[in-house]
């Protein structure tokens, strides 16, 4: 059974970030998605190189749980997927430089709102404007996860599952 704990832009900086996406994706998360953002009618060569980096793992597109969403009714809704892979995790680690929370806006594009999934099922889910995200793992998984330097509150302050 799934727990679901809230995790803070603070828990995964520096290394703990990338620490917690390699352990999700030895623990069978198979699939991600990101918003990737642009300003209407202006070039984002920032943008444009993610996706000329990730194409080769691209997937369907498909209904997702996410977390961001203004109403319930938008939880579940059809998003951009990428396979998770050792490969892809690399390349997307490669323009994360600010950390899994932080793509600052700007001219060249940018990023919001990481989700990781298993089997279709969310495991990470991050909100960035609120630097906040969503933690669903099994007891045991929190655990390692705690013993790895990354922890989750059982209760958020901005977020909601």
């Amino acid at each position: 059974m799934l727990e679901i704990r809230y995790i803070a832009e603070p828990e995964l900086r520096g290394e703990r970030g990338p620490r917690l996406l390699r352990y999700l994706l030895e623990h069978g998360a198979d699939e991600l998605t990101i918003t990737v953002m642009a300003l209407q009618d202006t070039p984002a060569p920032f943008a444009d190189a993610f996706e000329d980096e990730m194409a080769p793992f691209e997937r369907a597109t498909a209904p997702r749980r996410v977390v961001s969403a203004s109403t319930s009714s938008e939880r579940i809704r059809t998003v951009r997927l990428w396979s998770f892979t050792e490969q892809s995790l690399d390349r997307l680690l490669g323009f994360l430089d600010d950390g899994l929370f932080r793509s600052p806006a700007g001219p060249d594009g940018w990023f919001e709102d990481l989700a990781v999934y298993r089997k279709g099922e969310l495991v990470l889910g991050i909100v960035s404007h609120e630097q906040e995200g969503v933690l669903r793992l099994t007891v045991r998984e929190h655990a390692e996860l705690a013993a790895l330097g990354i922890r989750a509150e059982l209760t958020g302050d901005c977020v909601s599952y």
